[in-house]
């Protein structure tokens, strides 16, 4: 038995920059075609552990059990460093990628510095929005106070007005109890992000991005070179056992080479970039699969197909770098091709998340993902 744990507990990465401190952290769920989320707002009420969970996470398995998809949820916190920040670095958050983005501003709207923050962020996400990206603002907290809440509408109104998107907006309801709010924040964002999805177009799975800064996160991560990693040597074990296949491999694009992370039924080292299978896996976000890579129009012609060991069956899931660049690869492969239909992607998916939460300090692997995988030896 190859016995692997997945955390339980979300873990967070704070990055500085600017005289601002963000609070990030990534959240997944198993399945295929996950949707990509991104969830700002203040680190007390998104992050902290209430009955054994955070919002975050609650919000997570609202969302999966909603959609019935996968789920990829970034995090972004605090709230104020967030709303300073967004003049300056608000291209950095590339919201294009994301079917939809969630602001819960708690109570903090009672605050006009942070409405006027609000309704530049809602203005630049308007300004983004020609890629269609659904937002939803969630605010908390209004009995009483119905002058912020005025203000808020109105603000709301006049951003429609001006460029009109997909803009959600909900009050959550109030609980005495901390769990119990929390669960009631959850449930609300679950019901307007599915909402919102099922009227948004949704992101551009087909957008490019920059070598620049793909090249850039690769670096920043500093995992080209490392020794050899045993728990990443299980992981592609395993993956040879889950999928018959005789090979497996973990892979990083590095400028012009492929460099091979871990390894299992094949050689250590290196490849040419121009050669690598796993240099077409990057250029999108979902899984490539290649029953026969003979008949593929783009992978035949490379020197991998027709040499001494020819790989004919190909699939792999793309390695991302903490904010979201596609970095490298999990990938299995075989000299025999293969019929691909019925091939469970959604383990191949685990894999390459397994794969992240080892190389990312805040990057979790969905819950359970190790145990699902784990194989008799």
């Amino acid at each position: 038995m190859i016995g692997l744990r997945a955390e339980g507990a979300m873990t967070v990465l704070a990055a500085t920059g600017r005289g601002a401190v963000l609070v990030r952290a990534r959240l997944h769920r198993s399945g295929t075609k996950p949707l990509k989320v991104l969830l700002v707002g203040d680190r007390g009420l998104l992050l902290e552990q209430r009955g054994g969970a955070s919002l975050a996470q609650r919000a997570l398995d609202r969302i999966w059990l909603g959609a019935r998809h996968g789920v990829d949820l970034d995090v972004l916190a605090d709230l104020d460093p967030v709303l300073e920040r967004v003049t300056g670095d608000f291209a950095a958050w590339r919201t294009w990628r994301f079917d939809a983005v969630v602001l819960a501003v708690g109570d903090g709207l009672s605050d006009r510095r942070r409405v006027r923050a609000l309704h530049r962020v809602l203005a630049l996400l308007q300004a983004d929005g020609d890629r269609g990206t659904p937002v939803v603002l969630l605010t908390s907290g209004w009995t009483g106070h119905r002058g912020p809440v005025d203000e808020e509408l109105r603000l709301l109104r006049r951003i429609e007005a001006a460029a009109p998107v997909a803009l959600r907006a909900a009050e959550v309801p109030v609980r005495a109890e901390p769990v119990e709010q929390a669960r009631a924040w959850a449930a609300v964002i679950g019901t307007e992000v599915v909402a919102a999805l099922a009227t948004g177009p949704g992101r551009g799975d087909a957008e490019p991005q920059g070598e620049v800064e793909r090249q850039r996160a690769l670096d920043e991560l500093g995992v080209v070179g490392r020794p050899p990693d045993p728990r990443l040597d299980d992981l592609v074990r395993l993956a040879c056992t889950a999928f018959g296949a005789e090979s497996a491999e973990i892979n990083f694009i590095d400028r012009d080479r492929q460099w091979k992370m871990a390894v299992a039924g094949a050689e250590r080292g290196e490849n040419p970039r121009a050669h690598s299978f796993c240099s077409q896996t990057i250029l999108r976000p979902e899984p490539l699969v290649v029953g026969d890579a003979r008949l593929d129009p783009v992978l035949r012609s490379s020197p991998l197909v027709s040499g001494p060991n020819p790989i004919r069956f190909y699939a792999a899931h793309p390695i991302e770098s903490a904010d979201g660049y596609r970095i490298g690869s999990f990938c299995v492969y075989d000299r025999e091709p293969r019929d691909v239909r019925g091939l469970d992607l959604a383990v191949l998916r685990d894999l390459a998340l397994l794969a992240q939460a080892e190389l990312i300090a805040h990057d979790t692997a969905p819950d359970g993902a190790a145990e699902r995988l784990e194989a008799p030896g």
